[in-house]
């Protein structure tokens, strides 16, 4: 089951490797973070921080996707991916480094707010 609405904050964004859940319709749960954006039927907002290098090729390979919005902050430093039910949090950014190979602190917790968009509002002052 996925979620209509999601949002991804962290300063420094890849395109990663993802493992998606089995579900209907899912053919290939090991993608990369943009396809399984383009495939999926989800509202993605990406907030990230604006004239990052490192940044450039996954916002390219977003890029025109109707169902991705993109706010440069100049001051994020919150990693965390938030649905309305959950928030991935902790210390790493959605890098391969911060995913894969660095030692990070990150739990999945239970949205305490209505939706994505209070999530933001509350926590990000967004």
């Amino acid at each position: 089951m996925y979620d209509d609405h999601i949002a991804i904050c962290t300063p420094w964004l890849s395109d990663v490797d993802v493992r998606l859940p089995l579900a209907p319709g899912v053919d290939d749960r090991s993608t990369k973070l943009a396809a399984a954006i383009r495939n999926l039927d989800t509202q993605v907002d990406v907030y990230v921080r604006p004239d990052e290098s490192a940044n450039e090729y996954a916002l390219s390979r977003l890029a025109g996707l109707e169902n991705v919005t993109v706010t440069t902050v100049p001051d994020i430093h919150a990693k965390a991916v938030i649905t309305d039910a959950y928030v991935y949090v902790g210390s790493a950014n959605i890098t391969r480094g911060g995913l894969l190979t660095n030692l990070e602190l990150c739990k999945v917790v239970e949205n305490e707010f209505a939706d994505v968009q209070s999530y933001i509002e509350a926590e990000l002052d967004i």
